[in-house]
């Protein structure tokens, strides 16, 4: 049994200290190896919370999304506004909760080295591993909320239209139908019925677009599909990372040839 005993105190700009302490009984026995990482874990984590952090740029358009207009609906359409607004509830917090993920990101890459420690000092390496895995799961997190952002527009779309946007008479339409593609041929469908307007056709085929022309979208798309359909990207630190095979050029070289199960 260990007794573990943690005081922080808060000192003014005038000298006035405040003290908090805690105390916390560890059932393992005494290691200076693991006492090291808990106190790494705890200062890392103290750094990040008080540490200067990028002010967000894009709560006050998530916030905006919720302002729902007040305005007389007929009763048939009930179920559309209510599912609408809450998947616009659901897409702002995502938003925020993504970019609120990439700042604490970045506060942690900035307690990172500038260079890999050398692989001999444990230590040192176990110090960095804590940290750029923190800051890793948390750039992960922020890119599969953004990928959930994109199903949940096309689901918006299809719950402000009536909900038969997409066909969703087979049990897993969800996963099958609710696609991008088939998000846009509902809408040129439901345009050629007179069921939507031209500008507002058009205002939706242009806001689906904007992705497209976001600065460095390709990057993050090219991200974004080597996490879902790859080992997890190497970023910073290859130490840390596996790999699959061996370039096309070496396998050749070898006398290998690579099938299509990727073996």
């Amino acid at each position: 049994m260990r007794h573990i005993e943690l005081t922080i105190t808060f000192t003014d700009g005038n000298g006035a200290a405040r003290r908090e302490t805690h105390v916390v009984e560890a059932c393992d026995p005494p290691d200076p190896d693991a006492e090291h990482r808990e106190a790494h874990i705890l200062l890392t984590e103290l750094k990040v919370t008080v540490g200067e952090q990028a002010a967000p740029k894009h709560n006050a358009t998530a916030r905006a999304w919720l302002e729902f207009p007040n305005q007389p609906a007929r009763i048939e359409e009930y179920f559309d506004i209510q599912n609408s607004q809450a998947v616009w509830l659901e897409l702002a917090n995502l938003v925020m909760g993504a970019e609120a993920d990439l700042t604490l990101a970045q506060t942690l890459k900035a307690l990172e080295p500038p260079s890999e420690p050398p692989f001999s000092d444990t230590t040192a390496i176990n110090d960095l591993h804590y940290v750029h895995d923190r800051k890793m799961n948390l750039l992960n997190q922020s890119v599969h909320a953004v990928i959930k952002v994109q199903d949940l527009v096309n689901r918006l779309l299809h719950e402000s239209l009536g909900g038969d946007l997409v066909d969703t008479s087979k049990p897993n339409w969800e996963r099958a139908q609710l696609l991008r593609c088939n998000v846009e041929k509902g809408l040129k469908a439901k345009l050629a019925a007179g069921l939507i307007s031209q500008p507002d056709f058009d205002a939706v085929t242009q806001a689906l677009a904007i992705p497209e022309n976001t600065p460095k979208g390709q990057t993050a798309l090219a991200y974004r599909r080597r996490l879902e359909h790859h080992i997890r990207p190497s970023v910073d630190y290859s130490m840390f990372f596996s790999a699959l095979g061996a370039c096309p050029s070496i396998l050749q070289l070898r006398g290998f040839k690579r099938n299509r199960t990727g073996t």
